[in-house]
């Protein structure tokens, strides 16, 4: 379906373009802006926009031909304005939707979703090298699934992975950090067990005995000695999932496990040498955590040789798509349905605060009430989802387009900045311009008061 979009992936990866500051400088963007398509069925392609202007459609003069259903001959020209990629539809007979909405021109961002026809793509950044380090995780542990918005939290854990580095995950609920600690497992080879452990499931009163281990009449109830999650990972990777949960007094004697190599089980005098890998993961970062008094600092400063983050599904939207079919693959009794492309698209926009596990839940009652269907529809979804969406039946209009520079850029740093919690040199390096810049777009004003003055003017508004 794809195989012109496939083409046009790979040729003239010399030719990055490059954004210039105020000082004339060039300064390399944080990777290709393109569109991933995600229509089911489809191979997965990413569409570089590296030429000043391309055309899409099924006919034969276009830049990038698509072979699918409600596309015109010539759908939709992308040019660049300045700083800003522009969507035209060229008068297509089904319109050219952007986030739902049907309109004549837009100015792309990141994270929008695009739909031409049955034909669905999300607007992303990609680094060059992040695809086939995430391919090759892919290849090494197949068991695990990661969306193409991983790649470059991946790319950094393969990276990493064989060396003994403590690694600090941090993530909203169900956004998949086992899964996250899982591959730093296998990555890493070690021949021992990977072992999880939920500390929010431990009783307090018990939660030494089970991590240390314990000899057999330590304590009342202590009727045969156990080895403990600590020896359990001996030789292999031990994963402590809501590590904030876990008492402090036990936070210490866990530190100096660490430090020291060596448990000693409760009710015993004599310490036993232990080797792991450890994982440790929360729903949000360490530093509130300390300040709270949850954390202890010198245990956080200790596991956090890499810090991964996850971001929210709402932020990668394109593993929305994703996961939906690794999910209807696996759990479709006989035939899998087809999926309407508006039902996926309503699916794209929509916000998921419980992230891949409430994806997974949607799934499977998609598939127990309507998976006899030949076709999944977007009307199978819930209300309220259906609701938030646009229903792209609106007439088309304009989307506001920047009418300069700093104001698009500043719309961009904006985004940047939520997804890295407020870090202006990682949102600068996504965006593509210098620290400088990004400080003279915010005014001079700390990220957060920044964010602060964009949501006040949203609310006005």
């Amino acid at each position: 379906m794809v195989a012109a979009a496939e083409r046009n992936m790979t040729s003239d990866r010399a030719n990055t373009t490059h954004r210039l500051d105020e000082t004339g400088k060039q300064t390399k963007p944080a990777g290709r802006l393109g569109i991933r398509w995600v229509t089911p069925g489809a191979p997965s392609a990413f569409l570089a926009i590296e030429q000043a202007r391309v055309i899409i459609g099924r006919g034969p003069d276009v830049t990038v031909a698509l072979d699918a259903a409600g596309l015109s001959r010539q759908h939709v020209e992308i040019y660049r304005q300045g700083p800003a990629y522009i969507a035209h539809d060229l008068g297509s007979t089904n319109g050219t939707h952007v986030n739902g909405r049907r309109l004549e021109y837009a100015a792309l961002s990141e994270g929008d979703v695009i739909r031409l026809g049955d034909v669905l793509g999300v607007v992303a950044r990609v680094a060059r090298d992040a695809d086939a380090e995430a391919a090759e995780v892919d290849a090494l542990a197949p068991d695990l699934a990661f969306g193409p918005g991983l790649a470059p939290q991946l790319a950094e854990i393969r990276r990493a992975a064989p060396g003994e580095l403590p690694v600090l995950i941090v993530g909203e609920t169900g956004v998949g950090k086992e899964f996250v600690a899982q591959a730093v497992h296998v990555l890493s080879g070690r021949r021992g067990n990977f072992q999880p452990v939920n500390c929010a499931a431990l009783p307090v009163a018990l939660a030494e005995a089970e991590l240390f281990g314990h000899s057999r009449g330590a304590f009342t109830g202590a009727e045969q000695a156990t080895l403990g999650h600590l020896r359990a990972a001996d030789g292999g990777t031990l994963f402590l999932d809501e590590l904030p949960e876990l008492p402090l007094p036990v936070q210490a004697k866990l530190l100096r496990v660490l430090q020291d190599g060596r448990v000693t089980p409760l009710g015993e005098t004599r310490a036993q040498p232990v080797s792991f890998r450890i994982v440790a993961a929360c729903q949000q970062a360490p530093e509130p955590l300390i300040a709270s008094g949850r954390l202890r600092r010198d245990l956080v400063e200790r596991l956090s040789g890499l810090v991964a983050t996850v971001p929210p599904l709402r932020e990668r939207r394109v593993d929305v798509a994703f996961f939906f079919r690794s999910f209807v693959s696996r759990y479709a009794v006989g035939r899998v349905p087809n999926v309407d492309p508006r039902m996926l698209e309503c699916m794209l926009l929509h916000d998921w605060p419980g992230n891949v596990r409430e994806l997974e839940l949607l799934t499977r009652r998609l598939l127990a009430l309507h998976g006899q269907e030949p076709l999944l529809r977007r009307s199978f979804l819930p209300d309220a989802m259906i609701d938030s969406v646009p229903s792209g039946k609106e007439s088309t209009a304009v989307r506001s387009i920047p009418a300069d520079r700093d104001q698009h850029d500043r719309q961009l740093l904006a985004k940047a900045l939520r997804r890295h919690r407020g870090n202006v040199s990682r949102a600068a390096a996504e965006v593509g311009i210098s620290r400088a810049r990004s400080y003279r777009l915010m005014g001079d004003r700390s990220a957060e008061q920044f964010l602060a003055e964009i949501d006040a003017v949203r609310t006005n508004h």
